[in-house]
């Protein structure tokens, strides 16, 4: 059944592949964010040495950085410089000129700038990062939630310095910025260990999008669990329907109040879908008499007030029959 949904999810992306590639060839040429557009409205290219003019500071950042690498024939700056990414400048240092005294960082420009007062359009510099990050894990990027939501690349990255995203030590301090609800289960009784940095949001996540539901690495919720709890994937003689299903059924995965991350506590938990069953144990099928009162039948598992005292409710291979028991 995994295998041929597998099939299908992957049909399903080359088609949409294909979709896409037809629209953008369809795009019109007249479109102001189109690369064409971009390189016309800025004029020629200048070189980087015009740039070092007045960017001396930013120059001295991403020439430490990969971007910066004029030997490695991927980056930028064995392209264009600084106007691979930025557009040609000849515009941007003809407007400078005019504007004679004025403070640089108000002078019209036809250059896309990727943060501060003047930023361009989200789909123009997205447009110009997309040139060389294609594929692989940008595969789902125009399908993605932060992509239909409008978020640069520049709200996560930085191309002039190294970006807090990419340490696993800081990467959480950028996802929180505007997924802070996150943040405060991470400080829950209960919780994977996210504050101490081994495991990170990019451990389950994939931030420029994916076939699964959440921008999860994988197709569904189970299996990004079984990545890390094998365990639990079985198989077993005897299943446990909800946990083949849906993990997030029983836990919550950034954090929770209740132990092992358990949306609710002990019994109240499986009382969800074993609601005959009460919660001192009455109408459970095994049952045994107080040795103080002779006519309080009460079931077993009144003892522990805990279904997992007596089942394994993952699975289990115990000959007794479908009950889970250990």
């Amino acid at each position: 059944m995994r295998s041929s949904q597998r099939v299908y999810t992957y049909l399903l992306t080359i088609l949409f592949l294909l979709f896409h590639a037809a629209t953008v060839a369809a795009v019109d040429s007249d479109d102001p964010n189109s690369l064409e557009a971009l390189a016309e409205a800025g004029g020629k290219y200048v070189g980087v040495e015009a740039c070092l003019q007045c960017h001396e500071s930013q120059h001295k950042q991403i020439i430490r950085e990969s971007h910066g690498q004029s030997a490695d024939a991927r980056t930028p700056f064995a392209m264009n410089g600084c106007e691979s990414c930025h557009g040609p400048g000849e515009k941007h240092i003809i407007n400078y000129i005019a504007a004679g005294d004025k403070d640089p960082a108000t002078v019209e420009s036809a250059l896309v700038a990727f943060s501060g007062a003047k930023a361009s359009p989200v789909e123009a510099q997205n447009t110009m990062c997309l040139q060389c990050h294609q594929g692989g894990s940008m595969l789902n990027w125009h399908d993605s939630l932060h992509e239909i939501e409008e978020v640069p690349c520049s709200a996560c990255h930085n191309s002039h310095k190294p970006s807090k995203v990419m340490d696993r030590e800081t990467e959480a301090e950028v996802c929180y910025e505007c997924h802070n609800d996150i943040r405060a289960q991470t400080y829950q009784r209960s919780t994977h260990a996210i504050r101490e940095g081994k495991v990170v949001c990019s451990d389950c996540h994939n931030s420029h999008g994916s076939n699964g539901p959440a921008m999860l690495t994988q197709l569904s919720i189970n299996d990004n669990c079984y990545e890390c709890h094998a365990e639990k994937r079985g198989p077993y003689l005897w299943e446990h329907y909800p946990v083949t299903e849906d993990c997030s059924l029983c836990h919550r995965s950034h954090g929770s109040m209740h132990n092992f991350l358990l949306n609710k506590q002990g019994t109240n938990l499986c009382q969800q879908c074993h609601a005959q069953i009460g919660p001192d144990g009455t109408g459970h099928i095994r049952t045994f008499y107080d040795a103080w009162d002779k006519d309080a039948k009460r079931g077993r598992s009144f003892l522990g007030r805990n279904c997992a005292n007596c089942h394994k409710v993952h699975g289990s291979n115990h000959p007794s029959g479908p009950n889970l028991l250990r």
